[in-house]
């Protein structure tokens, strides 16, 4: 909701380098190179050759991932801006198919042709049932070129399966299976992670934000000096330095790191964060067809609305706020971090009701010191207790509260950056 400006000190990011990039990762990232077995210069004659493909499969694999993740891509991949992330993304996962079907089903799967609506269409009728196989037999036509097209790991059970289901009820048990991969909603069962090769499921391990965040997370917290929730504008994670009280917020990863583990320790991936929006809201979700804060964030059209419910008197009951829809990628972070139902709590109404009384005074008994109050910023924080040059990032409810104003006055007064 809200845009963060960031500004790491050179220093910092000095630092910061030497101690992630260069002491730790590049070297882990090196020892995980060396792990991975290479076939042996003499190989005796009766060697079975199926122990042959897989020595040459795993020699092409280190040369696979040496050809992408050099020591320079890993140190922009740290160092990156938000607005190349997704360019990580794509560069590493198109590259290195394994480690997506390992980590991100749902991008692994996003070129397969298969709606929700397929997969959980009705199955009541003759044409019903027939139509629900017609999609099965795509989605199992299409799964096998890509299995074989990506060497997959996972996709030859599936399809074999999928190959001896013709009942309708069971055909579309396994299309709701395909639709949960390709939503991300699907975890792996400890038997199919075990079918990766021991570097992809070592690969996460190696971006370790617990070790990192113990060294720079309060740093981190204090740089970015926000004391509200850039997702929703309303929970407090002001970070506490004082002895004996330290806290700091949540580092939210924008793009997880559960299904980017090589976004692990990336800079412009990690967001101070309520934990409500963090933990409960927000989770492990993609967020590819969302808005990152250090991009973009609400801007100067009206977002919030205010309505008096009929019948209910003038009461918080009676109060209901609502949105205005952005038309673009922003509605959807309004809907995850559930801004709505977040500025529809009692204290945010009761502020409202309030200020609304304060205005519609000072409107009826006097209105000329009313506009004299509205034409002075000093005014309007204390009288109505408003700081329109404070910045939503340390105040709560900001772009609520300039909207009300707007609102009352009918003026266009803007939030501050």
């Amino acid at each position: 909701m809200i845009k963060i400006n960031v500004n790491y000190s050179d220093n910092f990011l000095a630092r910061y380098e030497q101690h992630v990039v260069t002491e730790r990762l590049l070297p882990s990232f090196n020892d995980m190179i060396e792990q991975i077995p290479e076939e042996q210069k003499e190989q005796k004659e009766q060697k079975e050759q199926k122990e042959q493909k897989e020595q040459k499969e795993q020699k092409e694999q280190k040369e696979h991932i040496l050809e992408l993740f050099s020591d320079e891509f890993i140190r922009e991949l740290v160092l990156c801006r938000a607005n190349e992330l997704h360019l990580k993304i794509i560069a590493i996962y198109d590259h290195l198919h394994e480690l997506s079907e390992r980590y991100c089903l749902e991008y692994y799967l996003k070129d397969l042709e298969l709606t929700p609506v397929e997969a959980t269409m009705k199955i009541t009728r003759d044409d019903e049932k027939e139509q629900i196989r017609l999609v099965h037999r795509r989605v199992v036509a299409d799964l096998e070129v890509l299995s074989n097209d990506r060497q997959s790991k996972l996709l030859p059970s599936v399809i074999d399966n999928m190959q001896d289901t013709t009942i309708a009820s069971e055909v579309k048990k396994q299309l709701k299976l395909i639709n949960s991969m390709k939503t991300g909603t699907y975890d792996l069962s400890n038997e199919e992670v075990n079918l990766f090769s021991n570097w992809v499921n070592e690969f996460s391990g190696i971006f370790n934000y617990s070790a990192m965040s113990r060294v720079f997370g309060r740093e981190i917290t204090n740089s970015l000096d926000l004391d509200v929730c850039p997702y929703c504008n309303n929970e407090d994670i002001e970070t506490i330095n004082e002895v004996g009280a330290e806290t700091r917020p949540d580092l939210d990863h924008f793009f997880p790191k559960s299904k980017f583990p090589f976004l692990g320790l990336t800079l412009s991936n990690l967001i101070p964060a309520g934990t409500r929006c963090n933990q409960k809201y927000k989770s492990d979700k993609s967020m590819f067809d969302h808005v990152h804060p250090y991009i973009d964030g609400i801007n100067q059209t009206t977002l919030f609305n205010f309505n008096y419910i009929f019948d209910e008197g003038r009461n918080i009951d009676a109060i209901n706020i609502t949105i205005n829809k952005q038309n673009n990628e922003l509605d959807n972070n309004l809907e995850l971090f559930k801004v709505k139902e977040c500025h529809n709590k009692n204290n945010v109404k009761t502020w409202f009701m309030r200020l609304e009384e304060c205005y519609q005074h000072l409107s009826n008994s006097n209105p000329e010191f009313l506009s004299a109050i509205l034409d002075d910023d000093d005014l309007i924080r204390t009288l109505l207790q408003i700081d329109i040059h404070e910045s939503p990032s340390k105040e709560q409810y900001q772009k609520l509260k300039i909207d009300a104003l707007n609102y009352l006055s009918g003026r266009h007064y803007e939030i501050s950056g």
